[in-house]
């Protein structure tokens, strides 16, 4: 989101942009949380019924999938013709063989603040990522048959 926010948008929109790019992650994140139980519910002896099911969610997945993606090809180009901003002109105009790419990686790692803000952010995302992952064993253990309440408490993770 930052790459497209930052070439699309000028600087007072970049932030925003950005966030709405970010934001859409984590909406499609709950999406993922509140869909599948609904559409694959639990039937318990019924293997057809079941794989239909997830024939059908996995058959409407790649079909959004597919016309979002060919949406992008076809609509999206990579940058805009005039420049958002001076520094976006100014990195237009220069070559491409003043940048490198492991002197920005070792500017970053230099920058202290940048490597707190990495670590915490990487400790809060492998936490969520975990109880994400394990979060329908963890509540199905306890309560059996509550798949869709499992869903919705996944989208108040997210949401939290």
């Amino acid at each position: 989101p930052s790459r497209i926010a930052s070439v699309w948008f000028g600087p007072k929109e970049v932030s925003t942009a950005c966030a709405t790019g970010v934001l859409g992650n984590q909406l499609g994140t709950a999406v993922g949380f509140l869909l599948p139980p609904v559409l694959v519910p639990n039937t318990q002896n019924d293997t057809d019924l079941l794989a239909c099911n997830i024939s059908t969610m996995f058959y409407g997945t790649s079909s959004i999938a597919t016309f979002l993606c060919l949406l992008t090809v076809i609509a999206f180009k990579e940058k805009p013709q005039y420049p958002p901003s001076q520094a976006q002109a100014v990195l237009q105009k220069s070559p491409c063989a003043e940048y490198s790419y492991k002197k920005s990686i070792r500017n970053l790692f230099k920058n202290i603040p940048f490597v707190l803000l990495l670590i915490t952010y990487g400790i809060i995302t492998g936490a969520f990522y975990s109880v994400s992952t394990l979060l329908n064993q963890m509540i199905l253990t306890y309560y059996k048959g509550e798949e869709i309440n499992a869903g919705r408490i996944g989208l108040t993770l997210v949401v939290a």
